[in-house]
């Protein structure tokens, strides 16, 4: 399995997180992939094979567009890869606030959701789904897209704004803000707040932070198997453990003490340049 997480050039740092490229090999046993919530929205091209979701919160399976947008996600959802014979995935991780820059629209419309991106977009991007499959690197993969989303750039329908900043500012820092000095860096009543915040992130910025600090949380337990979920929930600004224990049942469906099999993080994944 080939598992990259890249930064973007320069000019696309604005919009793009990071890419994430996957690659099942042929012949490969492809794992289904539990993903616990995370502040994230994202374009994907699943350029070979495809995915279904599964949401065990409704009991639902899920088809996804082989060009897909990914809305903000507030459960955790199994994702189960398909190889035809391969699979092959890049991700377009964007950062807070360029999906409203891109596309104009509020994203609440997203949320929860996984849209047919040509329907929102534009039908060029199977051209770049086409490309990504017929390359012959990974490097050309990412260079297919970073063109497309170069010249995307070049007609945003939103100028940043405050909030963006803000939302930037909660997922680094989670617990570090209260709502009301948030607001006032905004320039905004907190009922303005809300409603801009839900129109550029999907979900509201309370919520919105509790994810954040949640899955930071989550990443250092990974990370430092050794420490114990009573001193990193003190260490992330929980109340007690309890406090915790609520949030990791809500964004992963099960509890601190029982072991994630294949929790999808990748905390081993090394960010690089393309």
């Amino acid at each position: 399995m080939i598992f990259r997480e890249v930064k973007p050039c320069k000019q696309l740092e604005p919009l793009v997180r990071k890419y994430l490229l996957v690659h099942h090999l042929p012949g490969a046993v492809v794992p289904v992939e539990n993903y616990p919530t995370r502040i994230e929205q994202s374009l994907v091209f699943f350029a070979r094979g495809c995915i279904k979701s599964y949401d065990p919160t409704i009991n639902r399976y899920m088809p996804i567009a082989s060009n897909a947008l990914f809305g903000q996600q507030t459960n955790r959802l199994n994702f189960y890869p398909i190889s035809k014979p391969d699979f092959l995935m890049v991700m377009v991780v964007f950062q807070p606030g360029a999906l409203y820059r891109l596309l104009g629209i509020s994203t609440q419309e997203f949320s929860e959701k996984f849209c047919d991106a040509e329907m929102i977009m534009s039908s060029e991007l199977q051209n770049v789904n086409d490309g990504i499959s017929n390359a012959l690197t990974y490097e050309s993969m990412l260079e297919l897209v970073e063109d497309y989303l170069l010249n995307k750039m070049r007609t945003l329908a939103r100028e940043l704004h405050p909030i963006d900043n803000i939302a930037q500012l909660l997922l680094h820092n989670p617990s570090n803000f209260s709502m009301d000095w948030l607001c006032c860096q905004a320039n905004l009543s907190p009922r303005q707040f809300e409603r801009k915040f839900n129109e550029h992130m999907g979900i509201g910025p309370k919520l919105y932070a509790r994810i954040s600090r949640f899955y930071k949380a989550l990443q250092y337990k990974e990370r430092n198997p050794a420490i114990d979920w009573a001193m990193i929930s003190f260490q992330f600004g929980y109340s007690d453990y309890c406090h915790l224990a609520k949030d990791f049942k809500e964004f992963t469906n099960v509890t601190p003490s029982i072991k994630i099999d294949r929790m999808a993080i990748h905390t081993e994944a090394k960010l690089v340049d393309i």
